[in-house]
């Protein structure tokens, strides 16, 4: 699979799906999206006007999100697992409702410090909010994720992602800090 950071908390996997999380991108995503996922109704993780640029059919997002944005769409609701995507419960400061996607081995937690029990996890996009840098630190060390990608930060607070980076090198976790529009395989 290969996954690109788009931007803010915009992720793009390139799988058995092409898989888009979170549409409010810097970078344009690939073209012929079969699914938009959304962890929270939040405007820095949904932008309607790139959604619609999408033209994609298929969008699976919490309740909340849905009726905010008038969208139709699948209800995403911990426990639920949808063409191998599992959804979990999140946490998201004064969201209405948060969830987190696993997708064969990659966690897209949108803005949580707090990480669901997931089984094996290869690659963890993470917020990465100063105030909660311990609360990461403890979470990564309970995940032990082959890889972190900080994201959801401006390129005026790369610092918030260094800072992070910084702490899960000296307690040996693996961490990198990709550009927008940055891409991995894995």
């Amino acid at each position: 699979m290969m996954l690109r950071w788009l931007g803010n908390s915009c992720v793009e996997i390139f799988g058995e799906k092409h898989i888009l999380i979170d549409p409010n991108y810097l970078v344009e995503p690939g073209k012929g999206v079969d699914v938009v996922l959304v962890t929270h109704e939040h405007g820095d993780h949904f932008d309607p006007e790139k959604f619609e640029k999408l033209g994609v059919k298929e969008v699976i997002a919490p309740k909340a999100t849905l009726e905010e944005y008038g969208l139709e769409g699948t209800e995403a609701k911990p426990g639920m697992e949808v063409d191998g995507i599992k959804i979990f419960e999140s946490w998201c400061w004064k969201a209405k409702e948060s969830v987190s996607y696993f997708y064969k081995g990659i966690l897209h937690a949108g803005d949580s410090a707090k990480f669901p029990e997931v089984g094996e996890v290869k690659v963890v996009f993470t917020a990465c909010f100063p105030d909660y840098y311990e609360d990461y630190l403890k979470e990564f060390k309970r995940m032990k994720p082959e890889l972190i990608i900080p994201f959801h930060y401006s390129e005026e607070k790369i610092e918030n992602a260094k800072g992070l980076k910084e702490i899960l090198d000296k307690n040996g976790l693996n961490c990198k800090i990709l550009e927008v529009g940055g891409e991995i395989e894995v």
